[in-house]
């Protein structure tokens, strides 16, 4: 799941996500919107949404390690 998708369903917020890894909801906006983030961002979001975003979508650092 993208993590746009991950957003957009009713019970997650951009607010408590941002909270939740560490980062300002403008930021997360900017992830949203398609902007690069670390590899060390992306497995935060993707351990925050329990998998459901998968930090390989995220990262092409680890999209290029999991795929090795």
């Amino acid at each position: 799941m993208t993590l746009d998708a991950y957003l957009n369903r009713t019970e997650n917020t951009a607010t408590e996500l941002a909270k939740a890894i560490g980062i300002s909801k403008g930021r997360l906006s900017q992830i949203r919107g398609g902007e690069p983030c670390t590899p060390a961002l992306a497995l935060k979001i993707e351990t925050a949404t329990g998998g459901a975003v998968s930090a390989s979508k995220l990262s092409t650092v680890i999209a290029q390690a999991r795929a090795a």
